[in-house]
């Protein structure tokens, strides 16, 4: 299995509490949604030399939210998804530690504007030595 797959698996495990999981192609209608969705998607692997025998690789998943919602929930719901975001970095998952943490967007206004859906996205990044 590739690793960034296999990474993906660890992050949806770690949350699992809010039944996070792994999905290649996610699309939802916000009717489906009752309860925050997490979806888990295997981004991108990078791999960058060191030396002539050792390379790094930065592997890269994307943690999404998804919840019916409105403005005054929206402290809240950020409080949440920052907290989960920045739990992850310098963790430890598959062989991997984080490194970087990015909230983009860290919610969508026009999600939450338009469809009253507060929508999320984290982009989390793991370095793994070889």
């Amino acid at each position: 299995m590739s690793a960034v797959i296999t990474l993906a698996n660890a992050v949806a495990e770690t949350l699992a509490d809010f039944h996070a999981e792994v999905l290649f192609f996610p699309d939802y209608e916000l009717r489906d949604i009752e309860e925050m969705k997490v979806v888990v998607v295997p981004l991108a692997e990078e791999y960058k030399p060191l030396s002539r025998n050792q390379h790094e690789e930065i592997l890269k998943v994307q943690v999404g939210f998804l919840k019916r919602g409105c403005e005054d929930e929206l402290p809240e719901l950020l409080r949440t998804v920052e907290g989960l975001g920045l739990g992850f970095l310098n963790k430890p998952l598959a062989g991997a530690t984080c490194v970087g943490v990015a909230f983009n967007p860290i919610y969508s206004p026009e999600h939450l504007r338009e469809r009253n859906q507060f929508t999320s996205v984290i982009e989390l990044a793991f370095k793994q030595f070889r």
